[in-house]
């Protein structure tokens, strides 16, 4: 009895001995081998990106500014490619494709990508792709190819896309797998939104297992009206060759930009820049000479943001803003309706013991002038009367940078946050500048620093002072308006207001009035818009005229306001190096007007020759 009870333990022993060996047996040789396994199969597996499509880019009434054409691009599997069938496929592309080169082919097998992509097949007889496809190593998958139906026009805008750099892979993660990004303009601006996410094709040991459909990019509605950015080009076209024509430059005059912006909302309508390029020539690939050219003219340079000059006389409305608000006038003048005697030239010396005579663009003079009257000609030495009254009361006091500080309320010397990239700020001189450019920059200085006759200079917009088309829209909007806010190109933006700036009614229809002067008989730009007729007494606008240093020709500046009464629109016009700004920008800035009021376009005639 003991022993088969004995007997009947052993066995029960051995049985969860056995148990037990055998599971764990199990788990070494069976678990672990098809964890093994499944790690193996797991390294079998590569990824092939085919790029998303980008969103497409539509202007205000829905032109189509910017899209992705998805066509079908034949593509050789290269790990279905052994030395046994190399001869065949060599072969049968040679046969279909008689444009590709021997040595394009021999290319071809050389890859180590896992696909190489052979040619697009969308003008060819949709029966090559069927009789291709019975081959195993030949696969066609549907590119996105990115189109410009517009081709120049809106090329500083809308930018154009290329292989992305180390820094741009960082920044814009959907580019390295789309093996593309936004480069300039509103691509590259809103290029974490218009790019989509690339679709992934799972490859096992050279076969297709999976196909991981893309998400396209979201689209972009704009604010631009194509048909007013055709008038503004032709415009601007046309005012560069006038201004070639009447001035003699060491240069060829062909840098201008022109801004039309919405009073209300601050929406960019229109932006131009010239010279511009054809964003197309970067899709497929651009040649190394016809990007020098491009370069060589500065045509990827957007001038409506980028292009920095001194403003000239459309600076003027600052120092106008200040003098009504503060009160501040010539000497021999209490207040705005004051007179005081233009004679064509200053003469004054400073406390700091410098002395200067300043010439008027007038050399006779402008006889008797009041606020209104000096920006109606443009009067120089009005303005250079309210700089040394600045001066002698605030000179070496907290108050003396009152000028830069009410032009920096405006916008000026910042960068306006448009949504575009590359946006330049430019500069407002003033004393602490001075101090450090004599370490940073002492070319750009005298050693004395800053003096009396640096405020002169920047009062009319010139000296060390430089902004942007797009900067000086935005001051005279915020003038208008009373907001600061960001000019914007995308509805997704929107108007967002920065700042309440205390304007009055009061001070608009000054204003308002005050620049109505500049177009009619007696102002600077009347010989410009005479031929509007009736129309001209509800039309406004500032001229400037901007030296530059050496013996580079003066910058051509116009303000326009289409509307006196109801203001809708502001109208930026600089021509680099075009001379007068009467005879140049403000013509150009009219014919585009007139297309804004609805009037019959004339043609853009070279005006008068003021400042």
């Amino acid at each position: 009895m003991f022993n088969k009870y004995r007997l009947n333990f052993v066995l029960i022993l051995f049985s969860i001995f056995s148990v037990v060996i055998f599971s764990e047996l199990f788990v070494l040789q069976v678990l672990d081998n098809e964890e093994n396994a499944q790690q193996i199969e797991n390294q079998n597996f590569e990824v092939f990106y085919i790029p998303a499509a980008r969103g497409e880019i539509f202007d205000i009434n829905g032109n189509k500014l910017a899209s992705s054409i998805l066509e079908p691009y034949l593509f050789l599997n290269l790990k279905k490619i052994n030395e046994d069938n190399k001869k065949t496929y060599t072969q049968l592309i040679q046969f279909n494709f008689k444009e590709i080169s021997n040595s394009e082919i021999e290319e071809f097998f050389k890859s180590k990508d896992l696909f190489i992509k052979i040619i697009n097949l969308s003008e060819y007889d949709p029966e090559i792709r069927i009789r291709l496809l019975d081959f195993e190593a030949f696969e066609v998958f549907n590119l996105p190819t990115r189109s410009y139906p517009y081709n120049e026009l809106f090329s500083h805008v809308i930018g154009y896309v290329g292989n992305p750099n180390k820094d741009e892979q960082n920044n814009f993660p959907n580019s390295i797998n789309n093996k593309l990004v936004g480069k300039t303009g509103l691509e590259r601006y809103y290029e974490n939104i218009i790019s989509g996410t690339a679709s992934e094709v799972i490859v096992q040991n050279g076969n297709i297992v999976e196909i991981k459909p893309s998400v396209s990019g979201k689209d972009i509605q704009l604010v631009l009206n194509t048909k007013t950015q055709n008038v503004v080009k032709e415009s601007l076209q046309e005012g560069i060759i006038l201004a070639n024509k009447n001035f003699e430059t060491t240069n060829m005059i062909e840098r201008g930009a022109v801004v039309v912006q919405k009073i209300d909302t601050g929406e960019i309508v229109s932006m131009v820049s010239l010279p511009d390029f054809d964003p197309n020539q970067f899709v497929l690939g651009i040649s190394e000479f016809d990007f020098k050219q491009l370069n060589r003219t500065q045509a990827f340079n957007n001038f409506a943001i980028q292009g920095l000059y001194p403003p000239g006389s459309v600076f003027k409305v600052v120092a106008y803003w200040l003098a009504l608000n503060e009160g501040i006038f010539p000497e021999t003048a209490i207040n705005a309706q004051d007179y005081i005697d233009c004679e064509g030239s200053l003469s004054f010396g400073f406390d700091d013991g410098s002395k200067q005579v300043y010439q008027d663009w007038k050399p006779d003079g402008h006889g008797k002038v009041n606020l209104s009257q000096a920006m109606k000609q443009s009067c120089n030495v009005y303005f250079w009367d309210i700089a040394l009254k600045i001066w002698r009361t605030f000179g070496n006091t907290d108050s003396e940078a009152l000028l830069q500080e009410y032009s920096k309320q405006l916008g000026f010397s910042s960068l306006s946050n448009i949504d575009l990239p590359f946006e330049k700020e430019g500069v407002v001189p003033d004393r602490e500048l001075f101090e450090e450019w004599t370490i940073s920059r002492p070319e750009l200085v005298r050693p004395e620093g800053w003096l009396g006759g640096d405020l002169m200079n920047l009062i009319i917009g010139q000296g060390a002072i430089t902004t942007t088309p797009v900067q000086v829209s935005n001051a005279y909007r915020t003038l208008l308006t009373g907001e600061k806010s960001s000019p914007f190109l995308s509805v997704e933006s929107s108007n967002n207001i920065i700042e309440k700036i205390n304007i009055s009614d009061e001070f608009v229809k000054f204003l308002l009035d005050d620049l109505n002067l500049v177009t009619n008989p007696g102002g600077t730009a009347y010989r410009s818009f005479q031929i509007m007729g009736d129309q001209i007494f509800d039309i406004g606008g500032k001229t400037g005229t901007a030296q530059n240093a050496g013996d580079l020709n003066n910058t051509s500046w116009f303000v326009g306001v289409d509307s006196i009464s109801d203001p809708k629109y502001i109208v930026v016009t600089v021509v680099e190096e075009g001379g007068s700004g009467s005879a140049v920008a403000a013509p150009i800035s009219r014919r585009i007007i007139q297309h804004l009021r609805e009037s019959e376009l004339t043609p853009v005639e070279f005006g008068e020759i003021t400042e």
